[in-house]
């Protein structure tokens, strides 16, 4: 398929930026793991049927769901790329339970190649996938136009667009339609419609979010690898999860007055990235404030302690154990992080007001299923509330459970898509 003159232009374009800013990425703390691979070596991957790529470790999680919910009729082979090491440690753990719970899948995991276009060229005739999944907000010019040349369907699934990265697109709307996406399927109405703006209405749909699928409302828990390893059993403990960058000096201010009112309440702090566990240590050093890092602990530290969390995999246990949970990204203008994950485990979260990327989750904040305060001294003040009261989690996880069951049903509904348009392409 021949693109024309004025696309091809803009990719060199795009090629000559990513030239440029290849010497930085290359020495990105975030971007140096894996970085070989990034170059698509000779064997960087085998053929696969199916490429689904997933931006970091939540979009991973997507994946996860995918591979959970695939018919068992279904053999294949499966890539699974990302671009981030949370990203790829998910995936494998993903390739890993497939290995044992659907063999019929052959799952490859490998780090998403940097999206020049003779990178990806080379990448896309390597795999010579099926079809290619996007999930959620990624559009990647350099993939998008090697699949469209070699007449590979694209389709983005659980797909999200804010306002400001529609009008970014909308000024090079031509280019994006040449190389646009066979399917798109929306997790709401305002997305569809953004995706229509840029792409046209054809084969843009809505859909539940596959995030809905992947939470698990239990009522009765197996035994928490942290009770008597990391924590002690009927510990006081106050997690805040995902913390973010920019709102860690409320976060600080938050640690120092929970310390205060609350000597002999532990303190889980969980950076979002792990990059910032050094500089969170230096914060908490030089506000004269004692911790102990979670991968020093071979046994449960004393109540009041504030454990630094330096192990990726472990806040969903630590949800269960909490008392009072903040979910971070949400007192900076960040979009938020998950808040499901700590009401499948019981617990009412406390969040910022900036939770824009979960928007298709406020029915929950608007049922006061969560709690949405306006600034840290809010924070402070409800999670102070839930140590004093909180409610009990098998009533959580009973009212969340009702309110879940009707917007489950998105994975099913993008995998029938998925496996219809890889019969037709069969």
């Amino acid at each position: 398929m021949s693109l024309g003159f004025s696309h091809n232009l803009m990719l060199a374009a795009y090629g000559t930026a990513w030239r440029v800013a290849r010497p930085v990425l290359d020495r990105n703390k975030r971007l140096k793991h894996g970085l070989s691979q990034r170059l698509v070596p000779y064997g960087w991957s085998k053929r696969a049927h199916v490429w689904i790529q997933a931006a970091s470790g939540g979009e991973a999680y997507l994946a996860w769901q995918m591979l959970r919910e695939m018919p068992d009729d279904q053999q294949m082979t499966i890539l699974l790329t990302s671009c981030t090491k949370q990203g790829i440690e998910v995936l494998e753990k993903a390739r890993e339970w497939a290995a044992k719970e659907k063999s019929y899948l052959d799952v490859v995991v490998n780090y998403f190649p940097y999206d020049q276009p003779h990178l990806m060229t080379r990448a896309v005739e390597m795999v010579a996938p099926k079809t290619v999944v996007l999930l959620e907000t990624e559009l990647w010019p350099g993939l998008m136009t090697a699949c469209a040349v070699l007449d590979i369907p694209v389709v983005v699934f659980n797909g999200r667009m804010n306002p400001r990265s529609l009008a970014g697109y909308l000024a090079t709307i031509g280019f994006w339609r040449r190389i646009r996406p066979t399917m798109v399927h929306a997790i709401s109405d305002k997305d569809a419609r953004r995706y229509s703006a840029l792409f046209g209405e054809q084969g843009v749909y809505t859909m539940n979010n596959i995030k809905f699928d992947s939470v698990s409302v239990g009522h009765k828990a197996g035994k928490n690898p942290l009770v008597g390893k990391v924590v002690k059993k009927n510990t006081p403990l106050v997690v805040l999860g995902s913390v973010r960058e920019e709102e860690e000096s409320d976060i600080l201010d938050l640690v120092i007055r929970l310390k205060e009112a609350r000597p002999k309440t532990s303190i889980a702090l969980f950076p979002r990235h792990m990059e910032r566990v050094g500089l969170w240590e230096m914060m908490l050093n030089g506000a004269n404030q004692p911790f102990v890092l979670r991968s020093k602990i071979t046994e449960p530290p004393a109540p009041g302690t504030v454990i630094l969390w330096d192990a990726f995999g472990e806040l969903g246990h630590a949800y269960q154990l909490a008392r009072a949970v903040f979910v971070g990204g949400s007192l900076a203008p960040l979009g938020g992080q998950n808040f499901l994950e700590p009401l499948a485990a019981g617990k009412n979260p406390v969040i910022g007001t900036s939770y824009h990327n979960f928007q298709w989750a406020a029915g929950v904040i608007d049922e006061k299923m969560v709690y949405s305060m306006d600034d840290v001294d809010g924070v402070f003040d409800q999670i102070m509330r839930i140590l004093k009261r909180s409610a009990k989690p098998d009533t959580v996880k009973k009212r969340f459970a009702a309110w879940l069951q009707d917007h489950q049903g998105g994975t099913k509904q993008v995998l029938n898509a998925l496996l219809l348009l890889l019969k037709r392409s069969s």
